[in-house]
C-alpha cells in the first residue's frame, strides 16, 4: 500500500471513530434527557398543599393551635393533646427525610397496646376537593413490631376524622395498604401487605414513598395507590361525594407490641388536584456522558 492510500485509510478510520463517538455521546445524552423529561413530568403537576416541615422544632406541649405549629396560616396545627405513654409527637430534625428539601419531619409516637399514640397533626387544604393525589414519605422505626407480625389497622391519613363519612389511608383490610370508607363500612386493600413493604415482620427503619389517588363520584369513584413508585391498587369504589378538606396525619392503630415507644416519621407531603405527583426525582437516571473524552 502506497503512502497516499495509507493516509486515506487512516482518515476514514478517524472519521468512523468520530462518528461512533458522537453517536455514543448523543445516545447517552438522549437517555439522560429522556430521564430528566420523565422527572419533570412526574413533578410538574401544580400542588394545592405541600410541606417539608422546614419550620421551628415543635412538640405537643408547646400548644396545638395553628400559630403554635410551623407558620401561622399554613394549614398545619395539632390535633390532640394525648401522648404515647408520655411521649409527645414532635417536629424534629431526627424525623427528616434526607431526599427532601427541608431539614425536619414529623415524628408520631406509638406505644405498646391498642390505640396508644400521640395526638397527630391536622392538615387543612386551602380549598375543598373531590379528587386528590396525595404523595408523602413515611418511615417506621427499626424493629417496630405488631401482635402476630402485622397491624390489624393503621390510620396514617384520616380524612374528616370524627365526621361521617370519613376516609382513611393506611393498613385497611388484609394487613395491606389500602383505604377505608366509613359511608359503606368498606375496606379497599391493595396487593401490598405491611410486612412485604418492610421486608419482614418488623419495621425496617427506611423511608418509603406513598401516593394515593381519591376520586369521589358516588359508585363511579376511584382509588389508586402507589408504594415506592409501583402501583399496587386500582379500584373502582364508592367513597362518597362530600368534598375533602382536611385530614389528621398520624392517628391510631392496632396493635403494637414491644415498643416503649415506637414511632412513625412523616415528611415531604404534597397534594395535587391535577394528577400523579410521583417520588422526589422520580425516574431520574443518574447517568452522565463520559468525561475527558477525546476524538483523535
Amino acid at each position: 500500500m502506497d503512502y497516499i492510500a495509507m493516509l486515506g485509510n487512516q482518515a476514514r478510520g478517524q472519521a468512523d471513530m468520530r462518528a461512533f463517538t458522537i453517536s455514543l455521546v448523543s445516545s447517552i445524552c438522549a437517555v439522560v434527557a429522556l430521564s430528566w423529561s420523565e422527572t419533570s413530568r412526574a413533578q410538574a403537576v401544580p400542588l394545592i398543599f405541600q410541606t417539608t416541615f422546614n419550620c421551628p422544632d415543635w412538640s405537643q406541649s408547646m400548644g396545638l393551635e395553628d400559630h403554635d405549629v410551623c407558620a401561622n396560616g399554613d394549614g398545619i396545627e395539632g390535633y390532640g393533646g394525648w401522648t404515647a405513654n408520655g411521649q409527645a409527637d414532635q417536629i424534629t430534625a431526627a424525623a427528616n427525610n434526607p431526599v427532601g428539601p427541608g431539614g425536619k419531619g414529623f415524628r408520631h409516637y406509638r406505644a405498646t397496646g391498642g390505640n396508644i399514640n400521640g395526638g397527630g397533626l391536622t392538615m387543612t387544604l386551602p380549598t375543598s376537593a373531590k379528587e386528590v393525589w396525595v404523595r408523602f414519605y413515611m418511615r417506621y422505626s427499626s424493629g417496630f413490631s405488631w401482635n402476630n407480625g402485622n397491624p390489624t389497622y393503621t390510620k396514617e391519613h384520616y380524612w374528616g376524622a370524627g365526621e361521617d363519612p370519613y376516609i382513611i389511608f393506611g393498613i385497611q383490610g388484609a394487613n395491606s395498604w389500602g383505604v377505608h370508607f366509613s359511608g359503606t363500612s368498606t375496606n379497599y386493600p391493595s396487593s401490598l401487605k405491611w410486612s412485604t413493604s418492610q421486608g419482614g415482620s418488623t419495621g425496617d427503619g427506611k423511608w418509603h414513598v406513598y401516593e394515593y389517588h381519591l376520586k369521589q363520584n358516588g359508585s363511579g369513584g376511584l382509588i389508586e395507590i402507589w408504594v415506592d413508585g409501583v402501583k399496587v391498587l386500582t379500584q373502582t369504589a364508592n367513597i362518597g361525594s362530600s368534598a375533602l378538606r382536611w385530614f389528621v396525619l398520624g392517628s391510631n392503630q392496632s396493635t403494637v407490641t414491644g415498643c416503649n415507644p415506637c414511632y412513625t416519621d412523616y415528611d415531604d407531603i404534597a397534594i395535587s388536584t391535577s394528577g400523579y405527583i410521583g417520588p422526589i426525582n422520580a425516574s431520574q437516571v443518574r447517568l452522565s456522558p463520559p468525561q475527558n473524552l477525546r476524538i483523535q
